[in-house]
């Protein structure tokens, strides 16, 4: 991940929305995503998202709002808080209310908000951020792993037995789910793969010995 090509591709969006502060703005949302508590929610992983963006480009009629949420969407990173994306929002609504379009600001809020991945997409463009934002569980198995286990270092105030024993009860929720992607596009894409992955991650802990008394969000 080269990030000077990141902090320009960031930069030529906020200054084609916004038309100023390009620079300072990338060096406060950059400050952010390398605090020391982060392993997982870091530019590597807005790298990853922006690649499968650039994927879904023909497929996304939001295009730049859809980027500037994915930007922000991990802005505010604290493990185990609830409002982690209400905070992010609120984080992109102060420093773009007073050089973007209201609408638009509200549009992107909305999608920063939808990463929390309450329920149903309200829709289609909601739906490609939600999915864009839980495209690693189609990672190669390799790379899924390395997640998880950067999200697991991102939560070193709790045991393995609440983490792992939460990690299971989050996991089986997805299984319940008629599809863990909401677009056509993504479950064509990495449907089959992610499901392999959350099995056999569910498998391994199981075996491990943990169980489900606890919730943990990852």
């Amino acid at each position: 991940m080269d990030q000077r090509i990141l902090g320009e591709r960031f930069c030529t969006l906020w200054a084609a929305c916004a038309g100023a502060n390009a620079e300072q703005v990338w060096q406060q949302v950059q400050h952010h995503y390398r605090e020391p508590n982060r392993y997982y929610h870091t530019l590597a992983h807005i790298n990853h998202c922006l690649r499968e963006l650039d994927s879904a480009r023909d497929h996304i009629a939001e295009f730049e709002a859809t980027e500037m949420a994915l930007w922000f969407h991990d802005v505010i990173y604290l493990y185990g808080a609830r409002d982690n994306e209400l905070l992010s929002a609120a984080y992109f609504r102060d420093l773009a209310a007073p050089s973007m379009p209201g609408a638009f600001v509200e549009r992107v809020c909305q999608f920063i908000v939808a990463t929390q991945h309450s329920g149903v997409a309200e829709d289609a463009a909601i739906a490609f951020i939600v999915d864009i934002d839980l495209s690693g569980f189609g990672l190669p198995w390799d790379d899924y792993l390395a997640d998880s286990n950067a999200l697991r270092q991102e939560a070193q105030s709790v045991s393995d037995d609440i983490y792992y024993q939460g990690k299971l009860r989050f996991l089986s929720e997805l299984q319940r789910w008629p599809s863990l992607f909401q677009t056509k596009y993504f479950q064509t894409r990495l449907e089959r793969n992610a499901q392999s992955n959350i099995d056999r991650y569910t498998e391994s802990l199981r075996q491990q010995g943990f169980g489900e008394s606890a919730i943990c969000r990852a």
